[in-house]
Parts: C-alpha cells; structure tokens; sequence
C-alpha cells in the first residue's frame, strides 16, 4: 500500500502562496524539502506544476482534470487520486504531496501524514492550506533555526479505492 505524504510550507496566516509563487524564500526549508523529496515520486496540481516545472531527482504525478495529449519524459498525467496512488506506486512505496491548494484539499482524506513547516511570515495571499481536521493527530516537532517542522498522521485515512 502506498503512503502519501503531504509536504508544505505555511505562513502563521494559513497561506501557502498567492497565486503565482510562494511569497518568502526560506533556505533552510527549501534544504530540507528538496532532501525529503528526491528520489521519490511527487503528486502535484496542473497549475503549480506548469509554474514550478519537475523537481529534479523526482517523478512528477501531475494531477489534473485535462491532462495533455504529449508526456514530457518524468511525467505521469492523471485525473484522480486512485490514478495518482497507482502512478506513485509503480515508482516507491510512498509520494509527497507538494500542492497546490486544490490538490491538498483533494488529497488531505486519503494522505497518510501532513509535514508542515511552520514559516514565521503574516504574509497574505489567495492560496491557504486547507484544515487537517479532527483525524489528523500531531507527532513530532523538530525546530529549525528559521522554521518549525510538524509533522501530523492522520488516524483514519480514507481508503483510495473510495476515490470514485
């Protein structure tokens, strides 16, 4: 069974990003989510993909409901989370989730953790991390010198095969 992770970065506002970027540059952050990242393979949304392009050293599952008539090499188009869970699996026992915001709030029932760096910004934008809810049971927190790492499970994820 494959573990879905999500990954993101979040303001002390809840926003994750305005739209176009994300409004901060935190090394230390960026240092460790491209460590956690590499290697394995990463659902992401058509929009941020386009915008960000393929991480290096990882297989981007691109979740969207148009996927294009041409794959780029590194690339998996899929319409679903089942398809999504299917395209990480053939890859890796577990995918991180890497965003944007529609793709969190599609994905958060069925992931199996969350890791969330705390960023101490008040930045505003239109793109915020959706609620994690009651399921979801804080772990582990490691503090960085410019971020807090947290890490969530989720104590009851839905089954993927639900993904109808």
């Amino acid at each position: 069974m494959v573990e879905l992770v999500l990954v993101v970065a979040v303001a002390e506002t809840g926003v994750i990003g305005d739209g176009e970027a994300i409004p901060w540059t935190y090394p230390e952050d960026h240092a460790q989510y491209t460590e956690r990242v590499r290697g394995h393979p990463v659902v992401v949304g058509r929009r941020t993909f386009d915008q960000m392009g393929r991480l290096e050293g990882t297989h981007a599952v691109v979740l969207t409901n148009s996927p294009p008539s041409v794959t780029p090499d590194r690339v998996t188009y899929v319409t679903s989370v089942a398809e999504a869970a299917a395209a990480v699996a053939d890859r890796d026992d577990r995918g991180y989730v890497i965003g944007g915001q529609g793709v969190y709030s599609t994905v958060l029932p069925y992931a199996d953790r969350a890791l969330v760096s705390e960023i101490p910004e008040t930045s505003t934008g239109s793109h915020v991390f959706p609620y994690l809810g009651r399921r979801w049971e804080q772990v582990e927190t490691t503090a960085y010198d410019t971020f807090t790492l947290v890490e969530y499970t989720n104590r009851s994820p839905m089954p993927i095969d639900a993904d109808v």
